[in-house]
């Protein structure tokens, strides 16, 4: 544990994210993380008619708490059961009745049809514009202007990715919640039947990917010839065969190389920065070893849950699964096309800065500056009195060497559990068990004892046995370790790792549930996976070989 104090940062139980987040945030993203989360949440609660309003947002120490806000109270208003009177409300009784409407009507579709047609493009044409720029290129008030726009735009494509937050959840939540209580059968054979509909979640550029690998074999190169050679080396090799190959490896590096390759922070790495990565991903390409598509299987799966639904409720199973089908790449898409490239041309820009500090004797090295605020960074860039080299330094030590398992999961009086649907009016009880349904599903499982210290078991993701090296990935840093087959440790995952999931032959996180993004892209590569094990990262060893078992739900370390 730390020797930090762990206050709550107001009355009420605060939650820890474990799910999204596993080390501290950086003060450049804890500066707009909260106020985006808010203000985007908001909007999807309010246009489903949902009880809740937002999740208050809070970083202590630089991790992320949060606390569930009913909706028509005061934001110091008590955590807690509603006050007398609280369901008589005019104004609240009419958001109620609107949510059940917008479910009925199955008004995500206006969403999605908005994301597609309207914001998507708007977020891939902002990034690109801002990833045209070379920072290198501009003096220093230009930087400046350039790392503020890239700030601005940080903050807004976070805040873009929650307003879909609802609608890319919800159906999905009317599904799983129904048809397991309708079945019996458990989420994991229930959102199976999802496979296929996130193309996003198989990785940004597969067709450029699979072009790059048709170049090279009707070139006659084998992955084998380049074995020995350094990835940046290999890279550069590659791209000098032909200038059919090179402008291939061109279009896939212009939308993979500025994506972050894991979590929600300037603090990660992009993919240009990871060649061992790119090359890994274009050589799986080559070997044949992409997504598993065979729809037959889920064709065949559908078949068989739907006979364990009583006949009654067998269109309804129908209907969900459609809409949820229809819905899912949306939880992806709001990451890999808003934030990932976004926090990545930050980072970028950030570096850059960082270089000029560092050869002006200011600072040790130039990654010490992902660690200042933005406002930090302004001042001194522009030799101004801000935060020291010391500082700076304490702040990576503390996200260095600090994990959320480290912190408290809670802070403040223990947490209590939701009250029960009956006890919430008629229209809100829809919204709710499908909110329910999705979140539960999203976040750590309960458990009711600690894992034992010599077992590694979790949540099955997709059937099948694997057999591969383990890479325990605490940081980036340790990506430049992973190779195609390896199976990925990990305490969780984030829609960028999907720039590195071409090349991985199983998938091991300590934390997250079914409807996480490891699930999710497990699911569409068809490739083995257990979640929220809670212990994996500390039992395996990195380097180990392992069998990952999907049907005992377990992992063991052979050697």
């Amino acid at each position: 544990m730390t020797d930090k104090i762990f206050e709550a940062p107001g009355p009420g139980t605060w939650e820890l994210d474990t799910t999204h987040f596993s080390k501290p945030l950086s003060a450049y993203t804890s500066s707009f993380m909260g106020d985006s989360l808010v203000r985007g949440f908001k909007e999807g609660t309010e246009r489903f008619g949902l009880l809740m309003s937002h999740l208050k947002s809070a970083k202590v120490h630089g991790f992320s708490y949060s606390q569930p806000v009913l909706a028509f109270t005061s934001e110091d208003a008590l955590p807690g059961p509603p006050p007398a009177g609280y369901f008589e409300q005019p104004e609240l009784l009419a958001r109620l009745r609107r949510g059940k409407k917008a479910i009925e009507n199955k008004l995500w579709r206006e969403d999605l049809k908005r994301w597609d047609e309207e914001v998507k493009p708007d977020s891939i044409r902002r990034n690109l514009g801002l990833q045209g720029v070379d920072p290198e290129s501009l003096d220093t008030e230009g930087l400046i202007q350039h790392m503020t726009d890239c700030y601005q735009n940080a903050g807004e494509m976070l805040y873009r990715h929650h307003i879909f937050t609802i609608p890319s959840v919800l159906p999905v939540g009317l599904y799983v919640g129904n048809v397991c209580q309708w079945s019996g059968a458990s989420p994991g054979e229930v959102l199976y039947l999802l496979k296929g509909s996130s193309p996003v979640s198989r990785g940004l550029a597969t067709a450029e990917l699979e072009e790059i690998a048709l170049l090279l074999k009707q070139a006659g190169i084998d992955a084998d010839q380049f074995r020995e050679v350094p990835p940046a080396d290999a890279l550069q090799a590659l791209h000098a065969l032909s200038e059919s190959i090179g402008k291939a490896i061109d279009n896939y590096l212009y939308l993979v190389g500025m994506q972050l390759t894991s979590g929600y922070d300037i603090t990660e790495r992009y993919a240009l920065e990871m060649p061992e990565i790119l090359v890994a991903n274009i050589f799986s390409a080559l070997n044949g070893d992409m997504v598993d598509d065979n729809q037959a299987s889920v064709a065949e799966a559908r078949q068989a849950l739907r006979l364990r639904i009583p006949p009654e409720h067998r269109d309804e199973f129908d209907a969900l699964l459609d809409e949820a089908r229809l819905i899912n790449r949306l939880r992806d898409e709001r990451g890999a096309y808003n934030e990932a490239r976004a926090f990545g041309l930050s980072r970028r820009a950030v570096l850059e800065a960082g270089k000029r500090l560092q050869s002006e004797g200011r600072l040790p090295q130039a990654a010490a500056l992902l660690h200042a605020s933005h406002e930090e960074m302004v001042a001194m860039l522009r030799g101004e009195t801000g935060v020291t080299a010391v500082a700076l330094q304490e702040r990576e030590n503390w996200y260095n060497n600090t994990t959320t398992d480290d912190v408290p999961p809670y802070l403040g009086p223990p947490p209590e559990p939701p009250p029960p649907l009956e006890a919430l009016p008629e229209d809100a009880r829809i919204g709710a068990a499908a909110i329910g349904a999705a979140f539960g599903n999203l976040f750590d499982p309960p458990i009711t004892e600690a894992p034992p210290d010599e077992i590694v078991k979790g949540f099955a993701v997709s059937t099948g046995i694997y057999e591969g090296t383990a890479r325990v990935i605490q940081s980036p840093a340790d990506f430049q370790h992973l190779q195609a087959g390896d199976v990925l440790i990990t305490k969780n995952t984030s829609a960028a790792f999907n720039v590195v999931l071409p090349m991985l032959g199983a998938i091991v996180t300590d934390r997250g549930g079914q409807l996480s993004h490891a699930a999710i892209v497990a699911r569409e590569y068809g490739i083995p996976a257990l979640v929220s094990t809670r212990n994996a990262t500390r039992l395996i060893p990195d380097g180990a070989r392992v069998r990952i078992d999907s049907s005992s739900g377990t992992v063991e370390v052979l050697s």
